[in-house]
């Protein structure tokens, strides 16, 4: 059987348990101003918050969701007072022995997708489990990245790169287009090494070419 080009690209195992302001506007196909006003006027529930970072659980957001009126169903103002206190009481997933929430079970569901893909129980199963089937997960990703041909985004990082030549550490804003995933991949194909910053070790601050990457995009420029 053929292959997708995703599967050919190495699709890398993700899923996202909450959502930025701007990804929220999106997600349900409004302004980020819209957002807000929901959220006041109790539409939307409030954002969790880590220092000045503001995330929407996505359990969250489908719960007050589902409690949203359907087009032409009509509701007085008690009404839609009461859909949002039901829609609070289950804001708050039930939780499996491990603390993560419980999937529906059905196909299609993001987050039972995700436990699916990793062979995670979160009935049984809890953070070491899960910390476990993650990094094979990753593993697994990375080993599958240089079998695969360089992405775009890729050929436009090292091009990026080699005009610095290799091992010498480059701001990260000097290169264009060249998020997390893309650094990920060419760091698989030991195209690249990052440098984090002091102040916070868990941000990239510089990208190093290596020689393989240069002799790698040297190859490729001449085809």
């Amino acid at each position: 059987m053929t292959k997708s080009k995703r599967e050919m690209q190495g699709s890398r195992p993700s899923f996202r348990l909450a959502l930025s302001r701007a990804d929220v506007a999106l997600a349900i196909g409004v302004s980020a101003g819209s957002v807000d006003l929901m959220v006041e006027e109790g539409a939307l529930p409030p954002p969790r918050k880590w220092h000045s970072r503001k995330l929407w659980l996505i359990g969250e957001i489908e719960a007050y969701l589902n409690e949203w009126p359907v087009e032409g169903q009509e509701i007085g103002s008690n009404k839609i007072d009461d859909i949002f206190d039901r829609a609070a009481t289950k804001s708050e997933p039930t939780l499996g022995a491990g603390g993560y929430p419980l999937g529906s079970g059905r196909k299609g569901d993001p987050l039972q997708d995700y436990y699916d893909r990793l062979g995670f129980d979160p009935i049984t199963m809890g953070q070491t489990e899960m910390t476990a089937l993650q990094k094979t997960a990753e593993d697994k990703w990375k080993a599958s990245i240089p079998e695969t041909p360089l992405g775009k985004r890729e050929r436009d990082a090292l091009q990026q790169l080699s005009a610095y030549g290799p091992n010498v550490p480059v701001p990260t804003q000097k290169i264009k287009n060249c998020g997390s995933d893309t650094e990920e991949r060419l760091k698989a194909r030991g195209f690249i090494e990052t440098l984090n910053q002091t102040t916070f070790p868990d941000r990239i601050e510089r990208i190093v070419l290596t020689d393989e990457g240069f002799k790698a995009w040297k190859r490729f420029s001449e085809i």
